[in-house]
């Protein structure tokens, strides 16, 4: 019985001990929600590159995105000196950058996430001669839509996967 009598007691002291603790630090910065249907879509053909991708810049330009109809997907970026947040571990196989370009699918890859990095070996846009895209405004080509939240970039498909890439945060929705 006194054994039973401990361990009440050490459970009911570990109870008040995790009651004390703080709670978990909110992010400074939270993940863009998608964007509602009657947020304002800009014209695809202004952000058109002549090689048939469309390129734009969120906040100034420290993220840019370039939307491929073929084969249809979106790559976001920034310089590495942008990034503020803490970089993943590279797999592997990645040989090149990691951490700094991001891409999503419009449909299920043969392998691979629909929305994770990408490994690359330099920059995929040159982001000088491309229009920003104004934030609270999105650009939907195909089977892409991409908002413009202040200096974060929002990319979903038409299945609901998604990319979110800024300086200081960034998420995938596999």
């Amino acid at each position: 019985m006194r054994k039973f009598g401990v361990l009440v007691i050490a459970a009911i002291a570990a109870l008040v001990l995790s009651s004390c603790s703080s709670p978990a630090p909110e992010a400074k910065i939270k993940l863009p929600e998608k964007p509602p249907v009657e947020t304002p879509v800009v014209n695809e053909a202004d952000y058109a590159d002549g090689y048939g991708g469309y390129i734009f810049r969120v906040g100034g330009g420290t993220v840019w995105c370039t939307i491929n109809t073929t084969p249809g997907f979106a790559l976001c970026e920034h310089r590495d000196v942008d990034v503020a947040y803490e970089i993943p571990e590279a797999p592997a196989s990645c040989e090149g950058a990691w951490g700094y370009q991001a891409r999503l699918w419009g449909f299920l890859p043969s392998e691979g996430q629909v929305a994770d990095w990408f490994c690359s070996s330099g920059l995929y846009s040159d982001p000088e001669e491309a229009y920003s895209l104004p934030s609270g405004s999105k650009i939907v080509v195909g089977d892409i839509t991409c908002f413009a939240a202040e200096t974060v970039a929002r990319c979903d498909n038409t299945q609901g996967q998604y990319l979110v890439l800024g300086s200081e945060i960034f998420g995938f929705g596999n």
